[in-house]
């Protein structure tokens, strides 16, 4: 058996290897972008997602206990929100609570201004009520109402809006939109219109 010789033609030159690295890292400088825009959208549903449950959660609870409870917003830490269960405006250990994903907030309505959606209440839009602001209550009997009123005053419709900070100032929005019967709906803006 002879021993193998190296020829000019084993492996790869230097000039292949950099043209393999330049079209990686052109290819790579399209795909990046493209992920991570989809990672931040998939944070803000499932932010929106999770608020929905939490609310049917509330919803259920209040229906089972035969009161009322709030869902509310003011974590002393973080972003989310969580379930009042006994009534004293902050979040306790036992309470149920979500954490909102990425860089995820509940703002206020967008109200169509510099490049931000329109209300998901506004004429013209998808929904045909007017929504109510502040915090969520359901009373005993499952329905959304103002916890503000005593009783807690019922027929009242609710939008809740999120909003993520994205690359280069671009902003990603979703809501979740509660109707007076307690029927609960996530809606993602795409750009040009609500969806979900």
């Amino acid at each position: 058996m002879e021993p193998y010789e190296h020829s000019k033609r084993d492996g790869y030159s230097l000039v292949k290897l950099m043209i393999s690295v330049v079209l990686v890292m052109i290819l790579s400088s399209f795909a990046i972008p493209t992920t991570t825009t989809v990672i931040a959208n998939l944070e803000l549903r499932g932010t929106a997602s999770d608020f929905a449950g939490l609310a049917q959660q509330a919803r259920i609870t209040a229906v089972q206990k035969n009161s009322t409870y709030s869902v509310l917003f003011n974590l002393t830490s973080g972003n989310g929100a969580y379930v009042d269960l006994n009534g004293n405006g902050s979040l306790d250990s036992d309470e149920p609570m979500i954490q909102f994903g990425g860089t995820a907030t509940q703002v206020a309505a967008p109200s169509g201004v510099t490049g931000a959606p329109t209300n998901l209440d506004a004429a013209g839009g998808p929904l045909a009520w007017t929504a109510a602001s502040g915090n969520i209550s359901y009373n005993a009997r499952g329905l959304p109402c103002n916890s503000g009123l005593t009783p807690c005053g019922s027929n009242v419709n609710y939008v809740f809006y999120f909003k993520d900070s994205r690359a280069f100032g671009a902003n990603g929005w979703a809501a979740v939109s509660i109707t007076a019967a307690g029927r609960t709906m996530v809606w993602w803006w795409n750009g040009s219109r609500w969806t979900n």
